[in-house]
């Protein structure tokens, strides 16, 4: 029976990354399902296979065999069109090396994603500011990504990513280049935004920053070895 409240899930999903002659399986058959709403954090040793599995489910890659299936959707039936308007529309993406473009102010990097989706500039501009009150940056929105510090710089790359209103936020390694302070303010964020009911996937290799999913699935070795819940209630 299908659960309308599965947003997304992989099925016996393998990934084969191949040099030469040489074959690397880095996933080997991973089976996952995402209920909306759900924080989920993915943990793993370097190599073990948590940011390719991510890179699957976001439609950033393809997998070698296997199912990736969106709202009871097979990904492999999609056309490429349909594959990028579900990652403008549907997915926003927080990455470890922020991936703003360095020529363009907070705000810009912010608007401009937003016009490629053809809305009003004063609305895109709206929104923008809002996302970016929402991340505490609302008096930095003028400054370049050069006068922003690593975490200033981070914050902006989840208002842009949540400026879109996606349905689920995948967040690879979002803290890794930040010191203690700046992950502690990015993680309160996100449990912000959880706490409002946006679904998280998020690959980390920070153990303290997955007690605060609701679930922790660890990978080894390409296959999911443990889960473990922290079942509560939003407030």
């Amino acid at each position: 029976m299908k659960d309308n409240n599965i947003i997304i899930e992989v099925k016996d999903l393998v990934k084969t990354y191949k040099t030469g002659e040489v074959e690397t399986r880095v996933l080997k058959g991973v089976d996952l399902a995402v209920k909306r709403g759900e924080w989920i954090a993915i943990i793993g040793r370097s190599g073990a296979g948590k940011s390719t599995l991510m890179y699957q489910m976001s439609l950033l890659d393809e997998p070698t065999s296997g199912d990736v299936i969106i709202d009871g959707r097979h990904a492999n039936k999609f056309s490429e069109k349909e594959k990028i308007r579900i990652r403008l529309y549907k997915f926003g993406y927080v990455f470890q090396d922020y991936a703003l473009m360095p020529e363009l102010t907070a705000i810009e990097n912010i608007v401009l994603p937003l016009l490629m989706e053809r809305i009003m500039h004063a609305h895109a501009q709206e929104r923008a500011i809002a996302a970016l009150k929402k991340v505490g940056l609302e008096h930095r929105i003028h400054n370049l990504p050069s006068q922003l510090s690593g975490g200033e710089q981070q914050r902006v790359s989840i208002a842009r990513a949540i400026a879109e209103s996606p349905e689920i936020l995948f967040a690879d390694e979002p803290t890794a280049n930040l010191d203690r302070e700046s992950s502690k303010q990015v993680m309160n964020i996100f449990a912000d935004l959880h706490r409002e009911g946006q679904t998280i996937i998020m690959v980390t290799h920070e153990e303290e920053y997955t007690k605060l999913a609701q679930r922790v699935i660890r990978i080894d070795d390409g296959q999911i070895v443990d889960e473990e819940k922290h079942p509560r209630v939003r407030t």
